[in-house]
């Protein structure tokens, strides 16, 4: 397979284990916001019912923490809520979506300033693990090490690699989504699998590397 025929279906990019997954719909902790008419409220909580799973799930391929990522989405919907008047009821999910961006943003930014000491990476991990790469899919760790390979890849091409292999979306949706053209959307899909691609070989590489030790 070439790199540019690299799909991200090849991973298991849409499981996560038991404590990775959202709250079910009764247990999410958005709170009414009292600066809010009934009319409003009832708009924030149906939006939140919609779209809750979309933005846990695109925060958390945006590089925010399993243990961060219930804060980032209740920040995402407080910002939409803040906002809600000027939201197009068409716009909501792209609304959303930019909110999560910089929600992400600021998470990966924050989480770096705490971490001055560099840690090991789950692909430098993966690359000394005993099991196979066909173990490691069936596993936890290949969760992991899927957010590392993401993580090496500039933003503006991984927010359109993970709305196209992760969400199942189309280049015309996610050039609606994000306001850009379809060529553009198509460019940046094409070069962020190419760039996952060089990543994912180079793992392989390391693994077959130690396995030969």
């Amino acid at each position: 397979m070439s790199q540019t025929d690299f799909s991200l279906r090849e991973f298991p990019f849409a499981e996560y284990g038991e404590a990775e997954e959202p709250d079910a719909p009764g247990e999410r902790p958005i709170t009414a916001n009292p600066m809010l008419c009934r009319g409003d409220e009832r708009r924030l909580r149906a939006i939140v019912e919609r779209h809750f799973d979309f933005i846990w799930r695109s925060l958390r391929r945006l590089g925010v923490p399993a243990d961060s990522v219930d804060d980032a989405t209740q920040r995402v919907f407080w910002v939409a809520a803040k906002n809600l008047p000027q939201i197009a009821v068409e716009r909501e999910r792209a609304f959303l979506f930019g909110a999560a961006v910089r929600v992400a943003s600021d998470a990966r930014r924050a989480r770096s300033r705490r971490h001055e000491v560099s840690e090991p990476s789950a692909i430098d991990g993966a690359a000394h693990s005993v099991v196979s790469p066909e173990e490691l899919l069936d596993q936890k760790r290949a969760r992991e090490i899927l957010d590392s390979l993401l993580e090496g890849i500039p933003m503006d091409l991984r927010t359109v690699l993970i709305l196209v292999e992760g969400e199942g979306l189309t280049g015309t949706e996610v050039a609606n989504l994000l306001g850009i053209a379809d060529g553009t959307v198509n460019s940046r899909l094409r070069r962020g699998r190419e760039a996952l691609a060089r990543r994912v070989e180079h793992l392989k590489r390391a693994m077959k590397a130690v396995s030969k030790t």
